[in-house]
């Protein structure tokens, strides 16, 4: 439903009427509450009813509260400001606003509006505190809808941190090939490479280039070239160890960083990389299958010092000498 833009009230109508107990004894706040009471009855009619029309603002943060409001009849919604279209929940008959500002003394920190007609029992602070005195079961109806105000939060942060968990790997996760991306090498590498430091221990990275990945492209078509990027990502990730690292560098490009492993190791595990790549098959185009790719490695080890720039620069330089040397090759970075 679309919402009226968000009026201001000016002056919202006020209505003192006998008070219809039965309906009262519905509400939450007064559930199993002797409204018959002189006292109970005494109290209630220092209440009134405040008729709402569509659009009408009850709470604002920028405007103090002094009650608790119980929705009658209608419906009203929250939300943050009168920027956002879109609210963040519905409050229905029975259901209560306004208590948080009752109970801290600090400005409501949501915007509440009807979003039709509506009827609200609107209950002054002071009048409220001398019912939770009255009835020990008005403590208890105002306790539960406390503790109700406060699941829904609970879950609104925890919808709001799933969500969060979410951008955040589909921020560091390369959609094409499910490897991480470029963005989550630059931060996790480097606070390797500093952890390796650190303890003095030998680290490695590689980079993996698909030979003639270009003319593979232009011959097959994209959707080729994408099988044989998920087919590489696949061949080179199985059968790393859980703490080696693997990611989509760009484009046909892929980098691994060997932790605790020496220069001669990751030759050993670029070689064996590169056959499983070799002897790995991409999949099929409309019942043809494809041809399988190559690709060429360059090796570079961590020296202390060196900046994850550097040793990524050496491994790049170790790879176009694999290419210079027909492809198909490891080639290690020069120390030199």
């Amino acid at each position: 439903m679309l919402l009226a833009p968000i009026k201001r009230i000016k002056a919202m109508n006020v209505t003192v009427v006998k008070h219809d107990k039965l309906m009262l004894s519905r509400l939450q706040l007064f559930r199993n509450v002797d409204l018959n009471s002189a006292e109970m009855d005494r109290l209630l009619s220092n209440c009134s009813y405040l008729q709402m029309a569509e659009g009408e603002t009850l709470l604002s943060p920028e405007v103090e509260n002094h009650y608790l409001y119980v929705i009658v009849s209608g419906r009203l919604a929250i939300r943050l400001g009168p920027d956002e279209e879109i609210p963040l929940t519905a409050i229905e008959p029975g259901e209560c606003v306004g208590e948080m500002s009752v109970f801290d003394s600090r400005l409501p920190s949501v915007q509440v509006f009807a979003t039709e007609a509506s009827t609200v029992l609107q209950i002054e602070q002071d009048v409220l505190w001398r019912m939770v005195s009255a009835s020990h079961e008005i403590a208890r109806n105002l306790l539960y809808i406390m503790s109700e105000r406060v699941r829904y939060s609970n879950l609104v942060v925890a919808d709001s941190l799933e969500m969060q968990r979410k951008y955040q790997q589909f921020a560091t996760i390369d959609a094409l090939t499910g490897l991480h991306n470029r963005g989550w090498l630059d931060d996790t590498f480097e606070r390797e490479i500093r952890r390796s430091e650190r303890d003095g221990l030998a680290a490695c990275v590689l980079i993996i280039d698909v030979d003639h990945f270009k003319r593979f492209n232009d011959e097959y078509g994209h959707l080729a070239g994408d099988k044989v990027l998920i087919s590489v990502g696949e061949s080179i990730s199985k059968p790393l160890r859980p703490n080696d690292m693997v990611a989509r560098f760009g484009g046909e490009e892929f980098s691994v960083l060997l932790p605790e492993t020496s220069l001669e190791n990751a030759v050993a595990i670029a070689e064996r990389l590169r056959e499983r790549v070799c002897a790995a098959c991409p999949g099929e185009i409309n019942g043809t299958e494809l041809p399988g790719v190559t690709v060429s490695i360059g090796v570079a080890d961590y020296k202390p010092g060196d900046s994850l720039e550097s040793v990524l620069a050496s491994a790049d330089s170790a790879m176009y000498q694999a290419k210079k040397a027909g492809r198909n090759c490891v080639r290690v970075a020069s120390n030199g």
